[in-house]
């Protein structure tokens, strides 16, 4: 769920950044995702930490021994990471969150390729 943060701020990708070739961080696919997880935002809240939240405990539950490695460049990432492991999911709410994540990627598939260098190689 990478998505929260592009969600909070979408990323500047420079020309030598490997995800530059990547779709999902253009701006109509950047418009699909925010589009798209409009319902989570609406239902769990639109802070960080509530996004975080969502993220971890969604990839924390897939599984009973499940880790997750997540990446941090400030304090305030840190505690809001250690804060969300905190409150699991309910079965309705992880239910809620797969069913709207499987509708992004349907609209993000629908879209184009994943990456630019495929969809420029098609032509």
């Amino acid at each position: 769920m990478a998505a929260a943060g592009i969600a909070i701020s979408p990323p500047r990708r420079g020309e030598s950044d490997c995800l530059a070739k990547v779709a999902w961080f253009t701006p109509e696919a950047l418009r699909i995702i925010s589009d798209g997880l409009r319902p989570l935002r609406e239902r769990f809240g639109d802070s960080p930490a509530a996004l975080t939240r969502v993220a971890l405990q969604v990839c924390l539950q897939r599984a009973e021994n499940a880790a997750v490695l997540v990446g941090f460049t400030s304090p305030e990432q840190v505690k809001a990471n250690l804060t969300a492991v905190g409150t699991p999911l309910t079965d309705d709410e992880l239910a809620f969150v797969r069913d709207t994540l499987s509708r992004l990627q349907q609209n993000l598939d629908a879209h184009s390729e994943v990456f630019l260098d495929e969809k420029d190689a098609g032509r």
